[in-house]
């Protein structure tokens, strides 16, 4: 019996201490800036020379351009790091190992070794269980890597299950926001993040997303965001999140292993489409590459949104969620909305019904059970579906297979030949303003995560973006859902096939989805 007691005494105190450890505060190395200096972009360099006359005749003109092809957004990234000349910052959601996420490592590398300060935060969701990797990379002396919201336990299912049970609501705050600025004179936000899918590369399925490449003023205040992100207390330094002791082989070890591994992927798809001194569509710093304009503004929400609720407001606050409230309720003649994850919940259910019986077109393109990627996500969309169909709104599903006419039609309209997933967020407002960035209409987006992006209104960008929902919503690339005679769901095809079910989701997916709707979590979705 003693013995029994002093057992789960040991576990006990085993217990509190992997709790007390997950809970140890994380502080940053060095002094954090209280006040840190304006932003100011590079005075020097390719992309300073080519911007420099252009802001003297126009200083408040930004150049603006949508992304929508897969490989363009890649070699947008790729060749303005090859521009910099000063500083490169790097803040994303996810970074994939695989040949995208290495390729444009070695972009990085190559930027840092010519002497461009290169910073790069994290969001550890994803970068957590790859510490190898990346503290070899924080080795070079021009590189700095940040992980922004980190875990405290860097492995073990117990230590992580401890962790979540301390700090589970912190956990589900994540920094959702995604910026590349080369020089504070070059920025990419939008949804892609980094990896193969993002880029039209991978062999299982790929994502149709968008992003919008900024040059000029507005990519001064991307930077700044960027700063602030950095600045926060939030973002952890890499060497203090892993404890690692410095070791400068270990760069070396890792820049021979990428060369190697670079080196066997020469038919690789992307690596393909993308070799040395190949200039994408439209030269990045070309001025007909992009829509030089004055109306369009960059919302950002502020790093606290992820790190304690209590101290921003989503729906008071500035940030993105407010902006777009502002913005959605002032619609009277049309609403379209691209979304990936769609979880409108009962108000938004009841606002978007209310719009579509005053008369307003509202029109929802969203992912199909076959083509969603979080199955989870879907059963809160699903169990709106027929509330939204009766009260006028239009519904359509991305298919998740090959699009007809083969690989030429899919490059054309931005999704490739393999399965399809649509990541896109967009939104347009009675045809005069679009909304293109990294915010999903979920709870997530709204109350949890950080995120970011542009408004437009310029004229010939939001019928870019008009065009692309139109297009996309046509019978052979998404599923026409509505209500048959007796109220039931239906799916419609470009075929005239019909189905009664999510079509092509598999018994599995199906099964999952509605499992989820029996339990209260759409708030968490």
């Amino acid at each position: 019996m003693g013995s029994r007691i002093r057992l789960r005494a040991s576990i006990t105190g085993l217990a509190v201490l992997l709790l007390a450890s997950a809970c140890a505060p994380l502080e940053p190395r060095g002094e954090r800036p209280s006040n840190p200096p304006p932003v100011e972009p590079a005075a020097e360099g390719p992309l300073a020379e080519w911007l420099a006359p252009r802001l003297a005749d126009a200083p408040d003109e930004s150049g603006l351009r949508l992304l929508d092809d897969a490989v363009e957004a890649f070699q947008w990234r790729a060749f303005s790091a090859r521009k910099a000349r000063e500083t490169l910052h790097v803040q994303y959601y996810i970074w994939r190992n695989d040949a995208a996420g290495r390729a444009l490592l070695g972009e990085l590398l190559r930027a840092a070794d010519r002497g461009v300060e290169v910073s790069v935060l994290l969001d550890d969701i994803d970068a957590r269980g790859r510490d190898d990797v990346l503290s070899a990379v924080d080795e070079h002396p021009n590189i700095d890597i940040r992980l922004f919201n980190p875990f405290r336990t860097r492995g073990g299912l117990f230590g992580q299950s401890a962790e979540f049970l301390v700090r589970g609501v912190l956990l589900n705050r994540r920094m959702h926001n995604k910026a590349w600025v080369a020089d504070g004179h070059l920025a990419i936000i939008g949804g892609r993040n980094i990896g193969d899918e993002y880029f039209d590369a991978s062999p299982e399925y790929n994502f149709a997303d968008l992003d919008v490449a900024i040059a000029g003023p507005m990519a001064v205040e991307v930077d700044a965001s960027f700063q602030t992100y950095w600045n926060s207390r939030g973002a952890i330094d890499i060497a203090q999140v892993t404890s690692r002791s410095p070791d400068p082989e270990r760069l070396q070890k890792h820049r021979e292993a990428l060369q190697d591994w670079l080196s066997t992927q020469n038919d690789h798809p992307l690596l393909q489409k993308t070799p040395a001194g190949r200039l994408p569509p439209g030269h990045i710093d070309a001025d007909d590459a992009y829509v030089w304009t004055r109306a369009a503004d960059f919302v950002v929400d502020p790093p606290a949104k992820a790190l304690d609720g209590r101290e921003f407001d989503a729906e008071r606050d500035d940030g993105v969620t407010s902006a777009l409230r502002a913005r959605l309720a002032g619609v009277s003649d049309e609403l379209r909305i691209i979304s990936p994850y769609f979880v409108p919940r009962r108000q938004g259910t009841r606002e978007l019904v209310e719009l579509a019986e005053s008369g307003a077109r509202v029109s929802v393109l969203t992912n199909s059970l076959a083509s969603n990627d979080v199955v989870f996500t879907h059963s809160g969309y699903s169990r709106r579906r027929s509330a939204l169909l009766r009260g006028g709104v239009e519904l359509h599903e991305l298919r998740p297979t090959a699009l007809p006419n083969g690989e030429e039609r899919a490059q054309r309209w931005g999704v490739g030949s393999s399965q399809t997933s649509l990541h896109t967020k967009a939104f347009v407002m009675d045809g005069h303003e679009a909304f293109v960035g990294s915010y999903n209409l979920d709870p997530r987006s709204a109350y949890s995560n950080t995120e970011s992006g542009v408004f437009l209104r310029d004229p010939a960008l939001v019928g870019q973006v008009v065009e692309m929902h139109e297009r996309i919503i046509q019978p052979e690339f998404s599923y026409q859902v509505e209500l048959d005679s007796e109220g039931n769901l239906l799916w419609r095809d470009d075929a005239g096939r019909t189905w009664n079910r999510d079509p092509k989701a598999g018994p599995m997916r199906q099964i999952l989805s509605d499992f989820t709707i029996l339990f209260p979590v759409e708030r968490l979705l």
